[in-house]
């Protein structure tokens, strides 16, 4: 075997990981089975995490989710929600009756999701109107004031995960979105029971494998799935994970300083 086989082989065994993402921070799964990423540009990418054309965008974005044949994005201003056509361009702007700043988007069907810096919870299903949850003020008291920084749905749940006014990190989960429990974010490392700390970057349900996916500083991803006591820590040679985006037959893992893994399933 010659070493440029070699080295071909090695790259394929361990994944798709190259400086290609360095600017992508988000993105959502595409029918053709690859992905779009978003950041300070649009990237169409194949099933193997090949970039396969670029657009630039008027303003970078921190949030993509695809809802009911539309695309709909964040920016990091989190005043406004857009809407994109296919190709990335801003079709609509639209104001939500939130106090807060806009900081996540999910889509579950034709269910769209949001959550704010303020702690509200807002939803609509197709073209209702939208509903607003006040999480700190119906939990004032009981559950600490939140900074909502994730959301993901899926699985005929939400969860939510965000910053509590010491930094700890929190997540809650709900079937409606009007009743929230709390969701523990322990697990065990090499026999130690830990909990899930550091920044929170990014949340996402993966329908397959059917459990959430909380993602955070020093290249963390914890596993969240039906089994509250069954979470489980894997740890990415990267500073930050920025986004984990379920696809049909993989998953693309975007981080800092260029991180990029397509992992099969």
């Amino acid at each position: 075997m010659t070493a440029r086989l070699l080295l071909l082989t090695l790259f394929l065994s361990v994944g798709c990981l190259t400086a290609r993402g360095q600017d992508l921070r988000t993105g959502v799964a595409t029918d053709d089975g690859g992905f779009l990423a978003a950041g300070d540009y649009l990237a169409w990418l194949d099933a193997t995490g090949n970039i396969l054309r670029k657009r630039p965008l008027e303003r970078p974005l921190t949030a993509l989710a695809s809802c009911g044949g539309r695309l709909y994005a964040l920016d990091a201003d989190g005043r406004k929600l857009s809407m994109l056509n296919a190709d990335g361009t801003v079709v609509a702007r639209e104001t939500l009756p939130v106090k807060g700043r806009l900081r996540a988007l999910a889509a579950d069907r034709n269910t769209l999701w949001a959550v704010t810096d303020a702690g509200e919870i807002a939803h609509r299903t197709g073209d209702t109107a939208w509903t607003v949850f006040d999480f700190n003020t119906q939990y004032a008291g009981y559950y600490p004031l939140m900074d909502f920084h994730a959301v993901a749905a899926g699985g005929g749940s939400v969860m939510v995960v965000g910053i509590g006014p010491d930094g700890t990190p929190a997540a809650f989960t709900s079937a409606r979105g009007t009743v929230w429990s709390e969701r523990l974010l322990d697990y065990t490392e090499q026999g130690i029971p830990c909990t899930f700390k550091g920044t929170v970057t990014a949340l996402n349900y993966d329908a397959p494998q059917d459990r959430f996916y909380l993602l955070g500083s020093g290249g963390a991803q914890l596993a969240l799935p039906g089994c509250s006591h069954c979470n489980s820590l894997t740890r990415y040679p990267v500073d930050t994970l920025l986004a984990r985006i379920p696809g049909v037959s993989a998953s693309l893992l975007l981080g800092a300083d260029g991180f990029l893994r397509v992992e099969e399933r």
